[in-house]
């Protein structure tokens, strides 16, 4: 009987082992899917931009659902709740019902007027500055560094309290510290902070830390954006703009035929060359960006692309770098777009 009454006892301890390990595995799947949809929403919001195309929003330092700026060319915090409500996502949430925290790289904020871009550029020469690290400390050199983390508290440890305010968007209260965790030399409450230089760590679950962190990358970042800046530069049947505009205007007789390149990045065109510069600035081309124009000069993309005037009625748009390549195609009215 004894044997016996030990063996259920050892049984129902497996059980509730596993049953725990189960439980935990299933939490885990959850806020990693909130953690993808949240990276999700913040690529989403760079390309499609209006206006500042390849920017990210200020974090939520006030817990209201959106962003906090200071003054026009600066954001309150870079550490802060994600601005859910700002992406135009729901409320989004880990498996504890926490609501998830973000950090970006300065430079990469939308709250930076287009003139100030002249002298900070936002092109795929432009690194992050945020730097992960693992238990020990070390740098993961395969994806440093990122321009943007995402972060789920998880439940709390090391004492944490998390009191609730009363009206704020998410549940609990502003303060960083009370979620995000620290270990070793790294606390990714404040994220080590170094001038416009953040650590962050990326570290096994246990008693102590328990924050489970996505990150973008400059590949994740660039590789697409890269294609909605080819495309706004050429245009396309849909809507006019660009070099297409120029091709076939939406008002007036159309001279259905390309402008020639330029031989400088903000030259005129010029008609004795195969391969330039988009002629952007040229006013006799007159290629019409009114939205975008002085934001892709002053961010450097005009000088990153490649203009091959392949016939008067057949050009080709190119944009390289260091992550690979993106060229759009028009010959005559007919635009198609691809990566070699």
């Amino acid at each position: 009987m004894l044997i016996l009454v030990l063996l259920l006892i050892a049984t129902a301890a497996l059980f509730s082992g596993l049953n725990g390990n189960t439980v935990k595995i299933e939490r885990d799947n959850t806020t990693a899917s909130t953690l993808a949809e949240a990276k999700a929403a913040l690529i989403g919001y760079t390309l499609t931009s209006d206006t500042k195309p390849g920017t990210l929003p200020c974090a939520d330092s006030d817990n209201d659902g959106s962003g906090n700026t200071s003054g026009s060319n600066n954001c309150k915090a870079f550490i802060g709740r994600l601005p859910s409500k700002q992406l135009g996502a729901p409320m989004l949430k880990d498996s504890y019902g926490e609501c998830l925290w973000y950090a970006l790289s300065p430079a990469f904020r939308n709250q930076m007027t287009v003139t100030s871009r002249k002298l900070n550029p936002i092109n795929s020469n432009t690194p992050g500055t945020i730097t992960l690290v693992n238990d020990n400390d070390a740098a993961l050199g395969n994806v440093n560094p990122v321009i943007a983390v995402i972060i789920a508290p998880n439940s709390p440890v090391n004492g944490q309290s998390r009191s609730g305010e009363a009206g704020g968007y998410c549940p609990g209260d502003s303060s960083a510290g009370h979620y995000l965790d620290t270990r070793g030399a790294v606390n990714n409450a404040t994220g080590n902070v170094a001038g416009d230089h953040y650590t962050f760590k990326l570290g096994k679950a246990g008693n102590d830390f328990n924050d489970q962190l996505v990150y973008i990358t400059a590949k994740e970042f660039y590789t697409p954006l890269k294609k909605r800046i080819v495309r706004e530069i050429v245009g396309n049947v849909d809507v006019p703009g660009g070099l297409f505009r120029y091709y076939h205007p939406p008002t007036g007789t159309p001279p259905n035929q390309y402008p020639c390149p330029a031989k400088t990045v903000d030259g005129n065109a010029d008609c004795t060359l195969e391969t330039g510069f988009v002629p952007y600035n040229d006013a006799v081309a007159d290629l019409a960006y009114p939205t975008l124009g002085t934001w892709l000069a002053n961010n450097g993309w005009f000088a990153m692309t490649t203009y091959q005037y392949i016939t008067a009625t057949h050009i080709k748009v190119t944009l390289a770098d260091a992550f690979g390549s993106y060229s759009c195609d028009a010959n005559a009215n007919v635009v198609t777009c691809s990566a070699p």
